[in-house]
């Protein structure tokens, strides 16, 4: 049996915008409806929303150095 293939709704999640693109059964996510999907798919609503919970509460990286030390 196949999953329903129905057109969704986007959503929103944290500023977020969650789109379903019919043909390929996948999630997309974007910064905001102005910007291009981003290239990484999923396969619920639901996975989607935790990406976009890992994106903003990940840490921002630490700078490995790089950088003129003082003496």
């Amino acid at each position: 049996m196949l999953a329903n293939n129905a057109p969704r709704p986007s959503e929103e999640h944290r500023g977020y915008e969650i789109s379903y693109v019919e043909n390929e059964r996948s999630w997309y996510i974007r910064a905001d409806a102005d910007a291009p999907l981003l290239r990484t798919t999923y396969r619920s609503a639901f996975q989607a929303r935790r990406a976009i919970d890992e994106i903003l509460d990940r840490p921002a990286p630490v700078s490995a150095g790089g950088g003129k030390k003082k003496r």
